[in-house]
């Protein structure tokens, strides 16, 4: 069976914890790791109701899925903690890399200024890592924290999913943020984040190498977003009452940063960007996220032959100029408000309502 990473590939907030969720959910026993750290939040359902985890893996909500932390990870004890037990998740079911480092009130403090020069949502992660890459003297690590080892497992990782891949297991590799904020390779430093965040830098962060990858999903959102404030240049910014009139909606709907709970930024749809995203990460299939928010009409439809043509004619366009196939489609904000395709050729789609 396949190992998939889940990446973004503009500005963050695409829906990856929503593809995450989508495609664990196809699976029984799925084994799913997370990347990043708590700078970044996925939206995904838990016990029936719409959640946002910073730390967990957004496939919390499958009760047979394990759930893993990278050893790229950094990591908030309070966070985790809280996530654990609002989740309601047993010791046995989530392991933690002791080589994860910890993110201290230091951290948190030392990156309040970064809000207001780039946007950033200063949860200390990037200092975090910076004081592991520099080997400071004191630095904790996961293995440090007996708090964190009496509520979860903390092992290394990279050799378990060696041992389930070469078993035949399932793998997720949820990505963090989107390609256009990657550290080595975004187009707007400084306005980028703390790491690399293409494919190959979370097979890495994970511990996997690119012979044991079999599937890329990209997720890519109709309208991308950037966060609230100084967070870096977005060709063609709109207002969310532009995308209301354009898609008939009869409401703006302006989207909050799952993190900081800021007004996003938002832009029409950047092809080119896009293109230079598959370059980099060369993806196997596309999920494309808020086909609502090109009309309204497709909120929430379940079958693709039901799209609006407006709708359709996006998805025939992505298919036509990156010849790539889309495997997810997403009709609104809620986890289950999206709709797998079956396959089909990559030039062209008939099944639009006319």
């Amino acid at each position: 069976m396949p190992c998939t990473i889940v990446v973004g590939g503009q500005y963050g907030s695409e829906g990856k914890g929503k593809v995450v969720a989508l495609t664990a959910m196809q699976q029984d026993e799925p084994w799913v790791v997370r990347c990043g750290g708590p700078n970044s939040g996925h939206t995904t359902a838990v016990h029936g109701r719409d959640v946002v985890l910073r730390q967990i893996p957004a496939a919390a909500g499958h009760a047979n899925a394990m759930l893993f932390l990278a050893a790229g990870c950094a990591v908030s004890e309070e966070i985790l903690l809280m996530e654990l037990n609002h989740c309601d998740l047993p010791r046995e079911r989530v392991v933690v890399d002791p080589r994860a480092v910890l993110v201290t009130k230091a951290d948190l403090d030392s990156e309040q200024e970064l809000a207001e020069t780039i946007g950033s949502t200063a949860s200390g992660t990037g200092a975090a890592l910076m004081r592991r890459m520099m080997r400071e003297s004191g630095t904790r690590l996961v293995g440090d924290s007996d708090l964190l080892r009496a509520h979860v497992r903390v092992e290394s990782v990279a050799p378990l999913l060696h041992d389930h891949l070469d078993c035949g297991g399932d793998v997720i590799v949820e990505g963090t943020q989107g390609f256009g904020l990657s550290l080595l390779h975004g187009p707007d430093y400084p306005h980028v984040t703390a790491r690399d965040t293409t494919a190959a830098g979370f097979a890495t962060e994970v511990g996997l190498s690119p012979r044991q990858v079999d599937e890329i999903i990209m997720v890519i959102r109709t309208f991308p977003i950037r966060v609230g404030g100084d967070s870096g240049p977005l060709a063609d910014e709109i207002t969310w009452e532009e995308i209301q009139r354009l898609s008939g909606a009869p409401e703006a709907y302006p989207e909050l940063t799952s993190v900081t709970k800021r007004v996003r930024r938002v832009g029409e749809f950047d092809m080119e960007a896009v293109k230079v995203a598959c370059q980099y990460n060369r993806p196997t299939s596309l999920a494309v996220m808020g086909l609502d928010r090109v009309n309204h009409t497709a909120h929430n439809i379940a079958a693709a032959q039901e799209l609006p043509a407006q709708a359709s004619r996006f998805l025939s366009m992505l298919e036509d100029r990156l010849h790539l196939s889309v495997r997810w489609i997403g009709t609104g904000f809620g986890t289950f408000e999206a709709t797998q395709l079956e396959p089909h050729s990559i030039f062209g789609r008939t099944n639009a309502r006319q």
